[in-house]
């Protein structure tokens, strides 16, 4: 590379301009990245207390991935487009979004018929759900 060349794109107005959404959207991925951690800690909570994925907030995090995927990838010049609002938001398109999964996270009650032994010798120190969670003794 010559100095000239050097020279050319120290100048190029393009580059600047890319710098300054680049810091920008730098903001903009700090602001998200809060709002991802407090979506997964009430998330983890609604859990923790229902048993359930709150089916809205999975969507939520979706999107917001989706939008991290959008923004970094434009940060690290692994696309010239730039995120949102230059670009469509992630998840307006329906068929990217992954269905939404309703099922439970911890698991019922065994049913009687699957007896389960009084004093269960499995210390493995790992999260049984059927196990631990105390509703067949």
């Amino acid at each position: 590379m010559n100095q000239e060349q050097i020279k050319a794109n120290m100048l190029s107005t393009t580059f600047w301009v890319r710098v300054l959404f680049m810091a920008i959207f730098a903001l903009v991925l700090w602001a998200l990245w809060l709002a991802v951690i407090v979506i997964c800690i009430v998330q983890t909570l609604i859990v923790l207390i229902t048993g359930e994925i709150n089916a809205e907030l999975k969507k939520l995090g979706s999107v917001a991935a989706a939008y991290l995927g959008q923004v970094v990838g434009f940060m690290v010049f692994a696309t010239e487009e730039k995120p949102f609002p230059f670009s469509p938001f992630p998840g307006a398109d329906t068929s990217q979004q992954p269905a939404a999964d309703t099922a439970p996270v911890v698991a019922t009650a065994a049913p009687a018929a699957q007896a389960k032994p009084e004093h269960d010798d499995d210390n493995d120190g790992f999260y049984d759900p059927q196990r631990d969670s105390g509703a067949a003794r």
